[in-house]
């Protein structure tokens, strides 16, 4: 049985990055527009060097390109883009199209850019260094010496990268401390991080802020985690870098919750943390920076970033996935005419259509790394070969075979999907193209769910004696959607919701008149989760700071 039979495929996600995202997904399209002109041209050169002048507009869309991967701090996409530029550029300035080794590597080039990019997207991870290979290609054209992996790995060159966030965090329970008492200290000094509104403290907020610095330093003197290392070092002396800005907030909110380990450390706020501490002026800050150089992926690790990064984009997927489906239904439809007996071939000559279309089938499946659907098929093929009067096991033996390849691909196609969920799949019998269905009937209803309780709050906002009646249904509907969540096996969101769901419902009974300020928290957290869910309704990178913003307002509700 093909391994996505089991658990649905996703893309390999080693590391967590603050790489901005969304900023990535608005400038998508130009991007790959941009690239796709950039490849016409050269191919155009390729076939005749008069045609060098569009090298020249290439170039010049290139290097505004360059600037747009600067700004937002895409480092391996600009560096490889300045490589691509620097080879057109030699082959502008040459005049001719006789180098040929040039303009594969270039072709090359524009081709791994395109699906690196789409790469980040679907694997919200940026790792660079899977771009050397390609990039040193290109450079030693022009006798420019090689980039390692070090040039990649010094605090501030590019986005901060976190390789197996799990291997770099200890929970603070499996340190034998006293974690009643440091979650006491970290608390009372983060109460007052979170409202210095001018950078000014008395002494009695230096001692809360003493204590949760003490707090994070016993626990790094314990664990040379980078991540506890991180927070004790973003705390030091965190008097000196007050007041904070929403980021520091989120990050160091996000560090009181790690200690019961609250929350998964495989989170871009892990990144936000090493960031801040990294940014301090500190002994303690080098020191850090030093632990994070050395902080990067394995040999294997890489291999299988490379592999998906290297291998088909989501468009060939997509294609590849309706041919396949294609194929199966129309084996489905020969194997139907055959049980019915309908068909004016011969058995033989029906049974032999069938077996042909299985294996042809199961080469193709063998070809896009499919290995154990289209082993599969080759044994449901074997089945029919012995076909004299099959029965109806035979029958099912035979569609849950093909159920499998179609399943498989989906998956294949799925990876490549920005915003898909990836829910595991228990029961093999279950075709995932059915299920997919379900999941994206259950997206929209709890996105219908969400659109009544915001209007229900618009509706009592109008109402000048703010009648409750307007509301009362609210939790309800919060609490339908919170199931779905946890179908969907999208726990924060669900949990987020529930815990709403709660609040309106005591401050219904109570009949206290609910606040502007309240009401706009409130719509907060609603509209979190509607912004996450609308990710994967269009298929689009799920960026988790709106539920960074619901959290946090949920956080003030339960603290009134």
């Amino acid at each position: 049985m093909d391994q996505s039979a089991q658990m649905k495929l996703t893309a390999p996600t080693l590391s967590v990055t603050d790489f901005n995202l969304p900023s990535l997904h608005l400038l998508h399209d130009e991007i790959i527009a941009t690239l796709k002109d950039t490849e016409i041209h050269l191919s155009e050169f390729n076939d005749d060097s008069s045609q060098a002048p569009l090298l020249s507009d290439s170039i010049s869309v290139l290097k505004q390109l360059s600037c747009i991967f600067k700004l937002i701090s895409l480092v391996g996409a600009e560096v490889l883009n300045n490589a691509i530029i620097d080879g057109l550029q030699r082959l502008y300035d040459n005049g001719d199209n006789n180098d040929t080794a040039l303009i594969m590597d270039l072709s090359e080039a524009i081709m791994t850019l395109d699906r690196y990019v789409e790469f980040v997207l679907l694997t919200e991870s940026v790792e660079p260094t899977l771009l050397l290979p390609v990039v040193n290609n290109l450079n030693a054209h022009g006798q420019k010496p090689p980039m390692t992996v070090e040039d990649f790995s010094t605090f501030g060159s590019s986005s901060v990268i976190i390789a197996n966030p799990e291997k770099n965090f200890e929970p603070l329970s499996a340190l034998n401390l006293d974690t009643k008492l440091l979650t006491y200290a970290y608390r009372s000094g983060l109460g007052v991080a979170l409202l210095n509104q001018d950078g000014n403290i008395d002494s009695n907020d230096q001692q809360k802020l003493d204590a949760m610095s003490a707090a994070c330093a016993l626990i790094a003197s314990n664990s040379n985690s980078l991540f506890w290392q991180a927070a004790a070092t973003a705390v030091t002396d965190i008097a000196a870098v007050l007041p904070l800005n929403v980021s520091q907030k989120h990050t160091l909110i996000y560090v009181e919750q790690q200690f019961q380990s609250y929350l998964p450390v495989m989170d871009t706020r892990f990144a936000d943390l090493v960031n801040f501490a990294c940014q301090r002026d500190t002994v303690e800050a080098q020191q850090l920076r030093e632990q994070y150089a050395s902080n990067y992926l394995e040999g294997d690790q890489l291999d299988e970033m490379k592999r998906f990064l290297f291998g088909p984009n989501r468009a060939l997927t997509d294609t590849l996935n309706d041919i396949i489906q294609s194929q199966i239904n129309n084996i489905k439809e020969n194997v139907d005419s055959y049980a019915r007996g309908d068909s004016i071939n011969p058995v033989d000559m029906q049974t032999a259509q069938i077996i042909e279309e299985l294996t042809e089938l199961s080469s193709a499946l063998r070809l896009l790394g499919l290995s154990n659907a289209a082993d599969s098929l080759i044994t449901a093929a074997g089945a029919v070969s012995h076909w004299q009067a099959p029965s109806p096991d035979d029958f099912d033996h035979l569609l849950l075979a093909l159920m499998h390849a179609e399943n498989a691909t989906i998956a294949m196609a799925e990876m490549h999907t920005p915003g898909a969920i990836y829910l595991p799949l228990n029961n093999q019998h279950i075709s995932l193209h059915q299920l997919n269905t379900s999941y994206d009937t259950l997206i929209q209803e709890s996105r219908t769910a969400i659109a009544s309780a915001e209007q229900a709050i618009n509706d009592y906002l109008a109402e000048p004696e703010r009648d409750m009646l307007n509301i009362q249904n609210i939790p309800g509907m919060m609490r339908q959607v919170a199931g779905a969540l946890r179908f969907l096996h999208l726990p924060t969101p669900a949990s987020m919701l529930g815990q709403l769901a709660i609040y309106i419902e005591k401050r219904i009974e109570s009949g206290r008149r609910i606040e502007d300020d309240t009401l706009a928290y409130i719509a907060d957290v609603i509209m979190a989760v509607d912004h996450h869910l609308d990710g994967f309704e269009n298929h689009r990178p799920v960026s988790k700071q709106a539920l960074d913003v619901g959290q946090q307002s949920l956080s003030h509700l339960l603290a009134a």
